[in-house]
C-alpha cells in the first residue's frame, strides 16, 4: 500500500463519518437534512477534503477537528456546484456517482434548495473551523464570478458556439475557473491553515494549479474512454450536446500528451516538500493515460 492509499484509507472515513453525523445533527428540518445528505452521502473520491488534509501533513501540522470540519466544508461546496450542475437548466443530468441526480430523486425545485443550503453551510464550516476571514476570502473568490460559477457561465455560454471552438486560450480559461479555483483553493487554504512560508505556499500553489488544471483534462477524457457504469455519469455526452473543451479542441492524443506534461510538472512543483503522498493523488489520472 502507498502512502497516498493508506492516508486516503485513514482519513476519508473520518470525513464521511463527520459528514454523515453533523448533517443529520445541525439542521432542524428532517426531509431538508436529508435532501442535502442524499448527495453529499453518494460516494465520490473526497478528492478536494484529501488534498486540504494531505497539504496540512505535508507541512507537518496536525489534522484535528478544526481541520476536519474545513475539509468538510469544501466538500459541501463541492457537492453543491455538482447538485447545480445536473440540473435541467444546467448539464441535464439523470445519474451522479451512479444514483439519480438530486433533481431526479427529489424534484427540482428541492435539489435547488439543497445546493442553496450546502453552499453557506460549507461557507460557515470553514469558518467555523478556521477562525480566519483569510480562508473565507479564498474560498468565496475561488467558487464566485471570477472563479468557479464564471467558469460554469463560460461553459454555458460557449455550448455549440463555433467562434470559440478553437480558442485554446478561452478553453483554458474557462477549464481552469469551472474546476481549478476550487482545487487550487483546498491547497491554498491548507498553506495558510498551517502557517506555511513564502517558498512553500508558491511551491503548493502552482502543485495545484497543474493538478487542478490535469483534473479537468482527465475529465473530458473519461467522458469519451469510460462507459456510463465505470464513470457513475452518463458519457459521449459533451460532442454531442456541443461542448467546447480541450478533448474536442485537440483529441485524444494531444489531450493525453498535455495532461502528462502537466503530471510532470505538478511533480516537479513538490520537489523539497514531504511530498509522498501528494504525489500519489497524480496517479488518479493513469487510468485514462
Amino acid at each position: 500500500m502507498t502512502a497516498f492509499q493508506y492516508f486516503k484509507e485513514q482519513w476519508t472515513p473520518v470525513i464521511n463519518d463527520y459528514l454523515e453525523k453533523q448533517l443529520s445533527k445541525t439542521i432542524d428540518n428532517e426531509k431538508m437534512s436529508q435532501i442535502m445528505a442524499y448527495s453529499v452521502m453518494a460516494g465520490g473520491k473526497r478528492l478536494r477534503p484529501l488534498l486540504f488534509l494531505a497539504t496540512l501533513n505535508s507541512l507537518g501540522q496536525e489534522i484535528d477537528e478544526n481541520a476536519i470540519q474545513i475539509a468538510s466544508g469544501i466538500e459541501l461546496i463541492h457537492t453543491y456546484s455538482l447538485i447545480h450542475d445536473d440540473l435541467p437548466a444546467m448539464d441535464n443530468d439523470d445519474y451522479r456517482r451512479g444514483k439519480l441526480t438530486s433533481h431526479k430523486k427529489w424534484g427540482e425545485a428541492e435539489a435547488i434548495l439543497a445546493g442553496d443550503a450546502l453552499l453557506p453551510l460549507g461557507i460557515q464550516w470553514i469558518s467555523q473551523g478556521s477562525n480566519s476571514s483569510e480562508l473565507v476570502t479564498i474560498i468565496t473568490q475561488a467558487i464566485g464570478p471570477n472563479g468557479m460559477v464564471g467558469g460554469q457561465y463560460l461553459d454555458i455560454d460557449s455550448t455549440n458556439n463555433e467562434t470559440v471552438a478553437n480558442d485554446a486560450n478561452f478553453i483554458n480559461q474557462m477549464e481552469w475557473l469551472k474546476t481549478g479555483c476550487l482545487i487550487e483553493a483546498s491547497v491554498q487554504m491548507a498553506a495558510v491553515y498551517a502557517h506555511a512560508d513564502d517558498i512553500k505556499q508558491v511551491k503548493l500553489i502552482d502543485f495545484a494549479r497543474e493538478f487542478g488544471r490535469a483534473y479537468q483534462i482527465y475529465d473530458d477524457l473519461v467522458d469519451v474512454i469510460e462507459t456510463t457504469e465505470e464513470a457513475g455519469k452518463a458519457t459521449h455526452k459533451d460532442e454531442e450536446e456541443g461542448k467546447n473543451n480541450t478533448l474536442t479542441l485537440f483529441g485524444i492524443d494531444k489531450s493525453r500528451k498535455e495532461l502528462q506534461n502537466l503530471i510532470t510538472q505538478a511533480k516537479e512543483d513538490l520537489q523539497g516538500l514531504n511530498n509522498e503522498v501528494l504525489v500519489g493523488f497524480l496517479d488518479l489520472y493513469k487510468k485514462v493515460l
